[in-house]
């Protein structure tokens, strides 16, 4: 026995199986893609600038070095397991490692007080 469908029923069956289908897909190619940015971030290393311009919104290096690097510095340095190998002063560069402070920037971007200022010199 078919039950009696108002006009429009059918489409919108139609659009709700279209729009599981569309988040499935989208799903999916987010997936791949993010395995795919991952896997060419595999053994890559950053400069300060590659990091800034990719992970924070090109914000100035001083910036970068304040409230992210000092302010998260026990656990973002390499030696306890983190993705940054700070600098060792004058003519030496921090060496990020930038599978891992990729992963970390996504999963802590609530943390940084992005509107935060440098104070004037």
């Amino acid at each position: 026995m078919h039950k009696n469908k108002n006009i429009g029923d059918e489409d919108m069956e139609t659009l709700i199986n279209e729009k599981v289908i569309l988040q499935l897909v989208d799903k999916k190619v987010s997936d791949i893609a993010s395995e795919t940015l991952k896997s060419k971030l595999d053994g890559i290393t950053w400069c300060m600038n590659d990091f800034r311009k990719n992970c924070c919104g090109n914000k100035s290096p001083d910036w970068v070095a304040t409230f992210i690097f000092a302010e998260f510095k026990s656990e973002i340095n390499y030696r306890n397991g983190g993705w940054l190998i700070p600098a060792r002063g004058k003519g030496t560069a921090n060496i990020i490692f930038a599978k891992k402070a990729m992963e970390w920037m996504e999963k802590n971007q609530q943390r940084i007080d992005w509107d935060a200022r440098l104070e004037r010199k």
